[in-house]
């Protein structure tokens, strides 16, 4: 019996110095999942502008209570000449008329923060554009990523009462940032003015790619 307790014991401390850690490696396993899927969903959405000729927006709607917290490519209605979409009131599902907007699912401790919270973004900039670009990336929590016919991220603009990107006033880049609420880790996915979709963690000092 006191060999049996003894076991126990032993077995109860290894976990209480075990679990921790793979509580951590679960958490940091969610909030770099969220954002390899997310960059996923910008591929996709890049690829479909090309293939349709259209101009499509990703967005991030924020869940509440049982409705979990979603990202997807707003694809429907589809226009011509124009941003397609609601705006990215809603996910809408495929129908005669539209295929349905492709959409990926975030987990609840995992938030989309605006950039003027994010740690070291200067850092970040230093790494993502040349150091003589006057490119400031766009926040994705202020204005939703959208890419053109031509691959390319871009600027939305309103002319003649239809919306519209335009890039030709200059390159266009977009950084999105998460946060996991639980462990405090950051994640960031950016997008180069030449379309290029990049992942990053911070180190606790500095951003680094994935």
């Amino acid at each position: 019996m006191v060999e049996l307790l003894v076991v126990v014991i032993l077995v109860l401390i290894v976990a209480g110095f075990a679990i921790p850690g793979m509580i951590s490696s679960l958490r940091q396993a969610r909030i770099r999942g969220a954002a390899s899927d997310y960059a996923v969903l910008l591929e996709q959405a890049r690829t479909y502008a090309i293939r349709d000729n259209r101009y499509y927006s990703t967005y991030i709607l924020a869940g509440s209570g049982t409705t979990p917290t979603q990202a997807y490519v707003d694809m429907c209605p589809q226009k011509v000449g124009q941003a397609s979409g609601n705006g990215g009131t809603s996910i809408v599902a495929a129908s005669s008329t539209c295929s349905g907007d492709p959409s990926v699912m975030i987990p609840a401790e995992v938030v989309q923060q605006a950039s003027s919270s994010a740690p070291n973004t200067s850092n970040l900039q230093t790494q993502l554009l040349p150091s003589t670009t006057t490119v400031t990336p766009i926040d994705a929590s202020v204005t939703a990523p959208i890419f053109s016919p031509r691959g390319l991220p871009c600027t939305a603009v309103t002319l003649s009462s239809l919306s519209i990107c335009d890039s030709s006033g200059g390159p266009t880049a977009y950084w999105t940032f998460f946060n996991d609420t639980r462990s405090g880790s950051w994640q960031a996915v950016t997008i180069t003015p030449a379309g290029r979709i990049k992942k990053w963690y911070y180190t606790g000092s500095a951003w680094s790619k994935m």
